[in-house]
């Protein structure tokens, strides 16, 4: 069951930001995007702000905690970067725990997709074509020549217009509170500015889209199945078209802009489909209606994937403790397919909700041993040997994960636990700190840190790494109120 809806939390977090006062002692939770006659926007301005509004839509509960999700995204993302001419290759994707259509870029190369887009979408060349038009976004730094075309003008509450569009919803009325801080033909040329953007984001994103393999008409076609649906709905537009505006013109020239660029064959939709059955399992707040969806699915043969679809009903089966049904079918696919990572992980978790945990605990250290270094393997794992007690064997596989990839809270989570299990008071404290500071909330990341350092018997080099963090917090932080608050 995901979390409920965060965007009139996460717009609240991010305009009480924008207010002006000063609290000269405590460092700022979250920059303002720009600063008010700023005549240029550096590209390490730009990804500190993303950064910061990452954690705290991660604080407002709005990021989906799901490797095997994240872990998709960002492949998928990552492919199609690859073909980009941009010199920007350092980007991150992540879900949104949210059931709207939608998808944005922030400044600084960090792309939200929301869950609802992805279930919308009917095949992975639509979804990577909303994908490369974010991506376009970044590449061609519009947020920074947004600032740039607002100079002299009031940017905090342009900030407040970003944030709105962002995430704003069904739910206005902060939306309407943030618009309505701006002079009317202030707005309108920031309008002005962000029609010229989306052009040149659609553009640019066929073209990247075409070079990467997927069908470059896939733009023009998802955007207009989207606007045909919305007819139907009036206010309950979709939001991907109130953030990006469709006309029919805009159609035609996307339409027009893949005429000119090759086609290319239906690439492989095995890992899109398996996540889009995962992605309806977790969406979903009826256990016994999905479990159904699925077996109906299945014995009218109404599925674009049998396997995918048989994958969904696995998991559904799993979450209404139905494991011997489950363990005959993971079985089927396995035999079918026996190292793909999504099935492995569904019979390791299988045997982990049944309580087998020796038997779940050797499925995950062979399917550690197939992929050394799998985010999705490895946050599973030690959650099972969490479960088991076997706490040092759970600290050891995050620690070596934590050494190549800093990103991901829940690991800090994770690891905090297993160190507080052991009796290593310090260093459940010095994760506990990455957890929250990755979470937008830096005072209780650093009280948890300077609360390390008072740990009897600290080593010299503990108290050295803790005392560094410390400082590499502050700094980071004193950066992002020198850059958003000139």
């Amino acid at each position: 069951m995901l979390f409920p809806k965060f965007r009139q939390a996460v717009v609240l977090i991010l305009l009480i930001s924008l207010l002006p006062v000063r609290l000269p002692a405590q460092p700022i939770e979250l920059p303002e995007i720009g600063a008010s006659g700023a005549a240029s926007v550096t590209p390490v301005e730009e990804y500190e702000t993303g950064k910061a509004v990452v954690r705290n839509i991660r604080r407002a509960g709005g990021v989906l905690d799901d490797p095997l999700t994240h872990e998709y995204i960002n492949n998928l993302g990552y492919s199609l970067i690859a073909n980009s001419d941009s010199s920007m290759k350092n980007f991150y994707f992540f879900m949104v725990n949210d059931s709207q259509i939608n998808a944005f870029a922030l400044p600084g190369g960090f792309i939200g997709i929301n869950y609802g887009l992805l279930l919308a979408s009917e095949s992975e060349s639509e979804l990577a074509s909303v994908m490369a038009h974010e991506i376009a976004h970044v590449t061609q730094r519009h947020h920074a020549r947004a600032y740039e075309q607002g100079s002299g003008s009031n940017i905090p509450a342009m900030a407040a217009l970003i944030a709105a569009i962002i995430l704003g919803g069904k739910n206005y009325e902060v939306g309407e509170a943030a618009l309505a801080t701006m002079a009317a033909t202030s707005i309108q040329s920031k309008l002005d500015f962000t029609r010229a953007n989306e052009k040149e984001a659609d553009y640019i994103g066929i073209a990247l889209l075409s070079d990467s393999g997927y069908n470059p008409f896939s733009m023009a076609s998802f955007f207009e199945k989207l606007d045909k649906n919305s007819r139907l709905y009036g206010e309950s537009a979709p939001e991907f078209l109130r953030t990006h505006p469709v006309s029919k013109n805009r159609i035609a020239d996307a339409r027009n802009r893949a005429r000119n660029l090759p086609r290319h064959p239906q690439t492989d939709q095995k890992n899109y489909l398996l996540i889009r059955s995962r992605l309806r399992v977790l969406a979903s707040n009826d256990k016994v209606k999905t479990l159904n969806y699925f077996k109906n699915n299945l014995a009218a043969q109404n599925y674009l994937d049998r396997d995918a679809e048989t994958y969904g009903y696995i998991l559904s089966l799993i979450q209404n403790e139905q494991f011997d049904q489950a363990r005959k079918l993971i079985q089927s696919l396995l035999k079918k397919e026996p190292h793909r990572i999504a099935y492995l992980l569904a019979q390791a978790n299988l045997e982990t909700h049944a309580g087998n945990y020796k038997k779940a605990e050797q499925l995950f250290k062979n399917s550690l041993s197939l992929y050394p270094g799998n985010l999705p393997i490895t946050q599973n794992y030690a959650q099972a040997l969490l479960k088991a007690k076997n706490y040092k064997q759970a600290r050891q596989i995050l620690r070596d994960y934590l050494r190549t990839d800093r990103s991901e809270p829940i690991l800090y989570k994770l690891l905090a636990e297993a160190e507080n299990k052991l009796g290593h008071e310090a260093d459940a404290k010095a994760a506990r700190g990455e957890y929250y500071y990755l979470n937008g909330q830096p005072h209780q990341a650093l009280s948890q840190l300077k609360g390390a350092l008072k740990t009897p018997g600290l080593s010299f080099y503990d108290n050295a790494r803790i005392e560094g963090r410390i400082q590499q917090m502050h700094e980071e932080l004193a950066l992002l109120n020198e850059i958003f608050s000139e």
